[in-house]
């Protein structure tokens, strides 16, 4: 059982990996909002059968406030996420996507006081080279106004994922001493409960909005349809309660976690060349790859 946070978090990396192309190809369909409501909707759904017997309703203010935070963060994070990955090919994406590591070490030093030190600076500049030469490939016919507009919309998106990390690593380690949280634990189930209904609400909230002072029209009947929200649904359930299980283990830490995870891109990236018939595939597979390095020496 000691080991057993490893195979969680490749799951969860390759169920990301996965859920990217997903969520690219269910907005051929549906528009962002619809996408993020009605995918997070249902997977909220499938977590209520898992939530019995969690004691879901002895979570106290500070764990609520705290996982509230959190869903608002990934409630905009994935509204910047979805908008850039419209105007950018999905290979592309998936690699500006891991500037988040860039921005967990600057958020680690910042909020959590770990020092910098020669590995870690020289896995963050390795990291730094490999996004900006995805970017210095020029794409065929690409606005170039559209992409910067796309980049910063990313970047947006992974400084609030990287605060949600460190939110999740908060709230689920079993460490007595944690900041604010003291030795009160919350279990993963109580985590994903709270925070998918959160998310949902939210998004549920903001669709309203836009329906009534927007005027935009949902089409219930089309994203009900798609089959590509229900497949969504159920991988963001199944792989977030895998990253939370591994959160929680005491034997975790968010620098192996964070390396673990980049898997999703490679998976990503090939599903970008075989759905979407991408080009450039080896080129960004080199980039992702520098970019791995260089994650794996700042955590060493």
């Amino acid at each position: 059982m000691q080991y057993l946070w490893i195979p969680l978090i490749l799951f969860y990396g390759v169920a990301k990996g996965i859920r990217e192309a997903l969520k690219k190809k269910s907005m051929q369909t549906c528009s962002v909002i619809e996408v993020l409501f009605f995918y997070t909707f249902f997977a909220f759904l499938l977590t209520i059968p898992f939530s019995i017997g969690q004691n879901i309703f002895g979570v106290s203010l500070k764990y609520h406030l705290a996982i509230l935070l959190k869903a608002f963060m990934i409630f905009v994070g994935w509204i910047c996420a979805l908008n850039a990955m419209k105007k950018l090919p999905l290979s592309v994406y998936c690699i500006l996507d891991m500037s988040r590591m860039l921005f967990s070490v600057l958020l680690s030093i910042i909020l959590l006081g770990e020092a910098m030190g020669v590995f870690k600076g020289v896995g963050f500049g390795l990291v730094l080279i490999g996004i900006l030469l995805v970017n210095l490939k020029k794409e065929r016919n690409s606005n170039e106004k559209i992409k910067l507009k796309a980049i910063f919309l990313v970047v947006i998106s992974c400084i609030l994922n990287a605060l949600s990390a460190i939110i999740d690593k908060l709230t689920l380690s079993s460490d007595p001493d944690r900041w604010l949280f003291g030795s009160e634990l919350l279990s993963d189930g109580q985590m994903q409960f709270w925070y998918m209904l959160y998310l949902t609400s939210l998004y549920g909230i903001y669709m309203l909005i836009r329906v009534l002072f927007a005027k935009e029209r949902v089409n219930v009947k089309k994203c009900l349809t798609c089959p590509w929200i229900y497949l969504l649904s159920i991988l963001f359930m199944v792989a977030d309660r895998a990253m939370f299980i591994a959160n929680s283990s005491e034997y975790s830490t968010v620098g192996a976690m964070t390396v673990l995870q980049q898997i999703s891109v490679v998976v990503t990236i090939i599903l970008g060349k075989l759905i979407y018939k991408e080009k450039n595939i080896t080129y960004r597979l080199m980039c992702a790859g520098l970019i791995i390095i260089g994650i794996v020496i700042s955590v060493i």
